[in-house]
């Protein structure tokens, strides 16, 4: 019996030892992501945001459909922009001419439909117009056609008040730099000028002679304290200080002995001259009466335009410019013509600017004296070559004279008769 039992007993671990012998088996690895090798992102789709479109402002609008300033175009469908001319039926001009009205009623019989009013303002009432205009952005003109000088390059062109616009068939007969920053109309020359019933031969040879006693309230011009023209004229003579002084050295054999308010010879000329009291009129035809009157026993002086020369060939004038006076005769200032900012009727001011700077259109100012930029212009006869007349005078210097103008006019202003 007890070997039965440890018989049992044997069999029974035998096998429990059995059991435990067996292999476990492992745990499947888990796996682990390779931070050497990520995977790849998951793609997210892009959330497509829309482009901000900024609206064009009205001046640009204005702009890009008249092909102007930054859309300027020198392709120019002419039976289209009539048409459109046309249709618009209106055009007004601000000028500095008295002949702008006939010039109008010209144009007018040429382009039946289209009613032009054209008013002489005036150059400094021009100005002043265009920029109360701009300023309130009441937009009712259509052309610039005036000169401006200093205030058009400082003020009216930067604020873009203007816009350049040139005819292809203007352009064709006008060398460029007549062409910028405005097409030029036509050249003014404002010369110094004698009586010549009462001299044969200008009775100075030097401007310089103009600061000497003898010719003391005895020269006559408008007046630069309210005559903006006339004063950027007498800035461009300071200008060119080193001419002018040169013309001094010729004159006294050494050099100007300048002031502590006077930095060169030009503004030394400028105040000497301002000195010696020269006599302001309210105009140029007010200047010309008064030292060029037919019949006068007193000789005197005066700068005056060399187109009123066609006033001494009709007999109603006596004067002669003073050619070869040192360092120049006179300064050359010019007129523009351009489309205002935001004109109402822009295509008939397209028009206007093509029919103006044409043969038939320039025909009212086409007289003795006056030059236009066309180089297929034949002045008359007896009249200075454009050529001539630029190497005998100084082009008004428009930035400089805007940079000067008050100080100009407040120094010449102390100086005045002293």
């Amino acid at each position: 019996m007890k070997k039965i039992l440890r018989f049992a007993t044997l069999i029974i671990l035998v096998s429990m030892l059995a059991a435990c012998a067996q292999t476990t088996p492992a745990p499947v690895a888990t796996n682990v992501p390779d931070s050497s090798n990520p995977p790849p992102a998951t793609e997210v789709p892009a959330t497509a945001v829309p482009a901000t479109v900024v609206p064009m402002s009205p001046q640009e609008e204005w702009l890009k459909a008249n092909q102007l300033g930054s859309y300027y175009s020198d392709v120019q469908d002419w039976a289209a922009i009539e048409a459109a001319a046309k249709a618009e039926g209106k055009l007004l001009v601000y000028a500095n001419t008295s002949k702008v009205e006939k010039a109008a009623a010209a144009f007018m019989e040429m382009y039946p439909g289209i009613e032009v009013q054209a008013f002489d303002l005036g150059g400094d009432d021009v100005l002043l117009k265009t920029l109360e205009e701009q300023k309130a952005g009441a937009y009712t003109g259509d052309v610039w056609f005036s000169s401006g000088g200093a205030e058009l390059v400082g003020t009216v062109l930067p604020k873009n008040y203007v816009w350049r616009f040139v005819p292809d068939s203007t352009a064709a007969v006008t060398p460029e730099q007549y062409t910028n920053p405005l097409l030029m109309s036509r050249f003014g020359t404002s010369v110094f000028a004698y009586n010549s019933e009462l001299n044969d031969t200008c009775p100075i040879s030097n401007i310089w002679e103009l600061t000497q006693p003898e010719w003391k309230g005895r020269f006559f011009m408008e007046d630069p304290i309210n005559d903006a023209s006339t004063l950027s004229k007498m800035i461009t003579i300071a200008f060119h200080a080193d001419e002018v002084k040169q013309a001094y050295v010729d004159l006294y054999g050494s050099d100007p002995v300048l002031d502590a308010d006077t930095p060169d010879a030009g503004w030394l000329w400028l105040k000497r001259f301002a000195q010696n009291d020269p006599i302001p009129e309210p105009g140029g035809d007010d200047v010309d009466s008064a030292f060029a009157t037919p019949g006068m026993t007193e000789s005197y002086m005066a700068f005056t335009s060399y187109s009123n020369m066609s006033d001494v060939k009709e007999g109603l004038l006596a004067f002669e410019p003073c050619w070869g006076l040192q360092p120049k005769v006179g300064v050359q200032s010019q007129s523009y013509v351009g489309i205002l900012n935001q004109a109402p009727h822009p295509n008939a001011a397209k028009l206007w600017v093509k029919y103006i700077t044409s043969p038939e259109g320039r025909k009212p100012w086409a007289k003795f004296g006056t030059y236009f930029p066309d180089s297929t212009y034949e002045v008359p006869e007896g009249q200075k070559t454009l050529d001539d007349i630029f190497s005998m005078t100084w082009f008004i210097a428009e930035q400089y004279a805007y940079d000067n103008m008050i100080t100009a006019r407040d120094f010449y202003l102390l100086n005045l008769g002293k």
